[in-house]
């Protein structure tokens, strides 16, 4: 399978996705941000990591994962934002659209431009770490807790961690392509398929809105079914189905194909 066949639809889907984050992030009231318009933001940078991460574009693969860590820690009430953060996540927005102009040219972006935004995220990621230090300093200190004794069955899913996601109406490559991107989004427990359908269980922490994020580049998302799966019945999913066979690496392919 060409992968470049689905660039075209990441760049379009990625430039709705960075002029929704720009609105967002100017609407923003830093005292009190609204905790949907945060989750909204994050997984608009989740969702280009994860497009990027497919086809090989490692510039804007690194700079999001830098923005969506940060946004994660915002969304969760782990750091304060400020106007010098928004200013570094606008400047980050136009960076990453630079990023995609250039990949989208067949070439890479500019080593210096990406060096420096990279480097600002990391200096407000240390910074939000400093801060929160004296917080956690001033804690009482915790109380001991018996040792977790690991449960008998090690490959047995955490509860509430395990969803079965179902795609149906795909082909065979673009079936092997979804298994190594969800499997990217969490561990694969196991997976079956059929002549047009994927099926697997899978152990993340993400939710379906980050899965059908990821998947939605390749296949629609009329395609894509997902539910929580009780601990019980994904073990007994894990234990039923066939060993899976080892998947065949895809072919390197450049970006600038």
């Amino acid at each position: 399978m060409d992968i470049t066949e689905f660039y075209q639809t990441f760049f379009e889907e990625a430039d709705e996705l960075l002029a929704e984050m720009e609105l967002l992030l100017l609407g923003l009231d830093l005292q009190a941000p609204d905790s949907e318009h945060l989750n909204a933001i994050f997984r608009a940078a989740h969702s280009i990591k994860g497009g990027a991460a497919t086809f090989g574009f490692l510039a804007l693969t690194d700079t999001t994962h830098l923005l969506e860590n940060l946004l994660d820690r915002a969304r969760h009430g782990q750091l304060t934002l400020s106007t010098k953060m928004m200013d570094a996540f606008l400047e980050t927005k136009d960076v990453l659209q630079k990023q995609m102009s250039a990949y989208r040219a067949g070439a890479e972006p500019e080593p210096d431009m990406v060096a420096r935004i990279c480097a600002v995220l990391r200096q407000l990621a240390q910074e939000a770490g400093a801060e929160a230090a004296p917080l956690a300093a001033a804690a009482p200190p915790a109380q001991p807790v018996p040792p977790l004794v690991a449960p008998p069955d090690a490959a047995a899913p955490a509860a509430g961690s395990t969803l079965k996601v179902h795609i149906s109406k795909v082909q065979e490559a673009d079936r092997r392509l979804l298994g190594e991107e969800l499997g990217n989004l969490g561990r694969v427990l196991t997976q079956t398929q059929t002549d047009d359908s994927l099926t697997l269980w899978l152990d993340t922490t993400c939710d379906a809105d980050d899965i059908i994020a990821v998947c939605c580049f390749i296949v629609d998302t009329d395609q894509i079914h997902i539910s929580t799966e009780p601990p019980a019945a994904a073990a007994a999913a894990v234990e039923m189905a066939p060993a899976a066979a080892p998947v065949a690496a895809p072919p390197a392919v450049s970006a600038a194909a």
